[in-house]
């Protein structure tokens, strides 16, 4: 569980420094999202050649970190044109349930009670922290749909991870992780093609200041190329409700961090909504690993007369 939540707490700040580079310094979305990835790919591009693999692993790397990073980012970065940071870190509240039900629907399982209720819970406790602290207009509703997709995009990346990993034994994430970024440049360079004037915002990346690039340089490198790493590799080692759940703590995490680092009074609002929604993701947490008792068969001696 450790590696899921210092990957939270890797990705905290992206929530203040996203906004400035967007807003502050007028950087095209798109095309944050392709130096991102790009970075991301760099870091791991070094490891790629340290495990073989068949053309059709590589293939199906490349489409996963395509879904999970590429289109999770298009959407993730277009909706700050639409909300603020600490808007964005609050409407993610069902992951969790995207997470749950995706994986239940691959294993053709129902949900138990109990990772329904944990899951639930997760859902509550956020909507709790985040409510009536968006503005509720169109520009926020759309951001919130393009949100979802991003939500669903990354929560049906990381299902297919697990189930990706564990059906190839030999292979090390370490060295997957590079074909992923790969898939994950190629989506976001499609979009930034299609959807941003290119000329234009390869000018503006001429003007950039120093420390917006050194933003830039650490968004890439930490929370993306680092921390999701470290968010699926941590993946592997836990229950998908625990996994589900932890998806929802980064948002009191995040907060607490713009909070800190930003000076953004508005990002909690209501302290006694964040701390009842926070309780109630902890306590959501605690039951989920709350280890099931087994009824113990009575002995045939011990039963009672008929």
């Amino acid at each position: 569980m450790i590696w899921l939540l210092v990957a939270c707490f890797l990705w905290g700040p992206s929530f203040g420094l996203v906004p400035v580079l967007v807003g502050n310094y007028g950087m095209n979305p798109f095309m944050l999202s392709v130096l991102r990835m790009a970075f991301s790919f760099i870091l791991f591009a070094p490891l790629m050649g340290n495990q073989s693999l068949p053309s059709k692993q590589k293939l199906q790397l490349i489409l996963l970190g395509g879904l999970q990073f590429g289109v999770m980012y298009l959407t993730l970065f277009v909706s700050y044109d639409y909300m603020e940071g600490y808007e964005v870190a609050l409407v993610t509240i069902f992951t969790p349930l995207y997470v749950t039900l995706f994986d239940r629907v691959l294993n053709k399982e129902c949900c138990k009670l109990k990772l329904l209720v944990s899951v639930l819970l997760a859902v509550v406790g956020a909507g709790i922290i985040r409510y009536a602290r968006v503005h509720d207009n169109s520009e926020f509703w759309f951001g919130f749909g393009l949100l979802q997709i991003c939500n669903l995009s990354f929560a049906v990346g990381q299902i297919i991870y697990k189930r990706t990993m564990k059906a190839n034994e030999g292979l090390q994430d370490m060295y997957a992780f590079g074909w992923m970024y790969l898939g994950a440049l190629l989506v976001t360079l499609i979009g930034w093609a299609a959807l941003a004037p290119m000329t234009e915002t390869l000018k503006h990346l001429q003007e950039l200041p120093l420390l917006a690039w050194g933003i830039v340089l650490w968004l890439g490198l930490i929370p993306s190329g680092l921390a999701f790493f470290m968010f699926n590799h941590g993946s592997l080692q836990v229950d998908t409700g625990t996994l589900a759940i932890i998806n929802n703590l980064k948002i009191p995490i995040a907060l607490i961090i713009v909070l800190l680092l930003f000076k953004q009074g508005e990002a909690i609002g209501s302290w006694t909504r964040f701390t009842v929604g926070t309780l109630l993701m902890l306590g959501a947490l605690w039951l989920n690993q709350r280890p099931v008792k087994k009824s113990v068969p009575v002995a045939e001696s011990d039963q009672p007369p008929q």
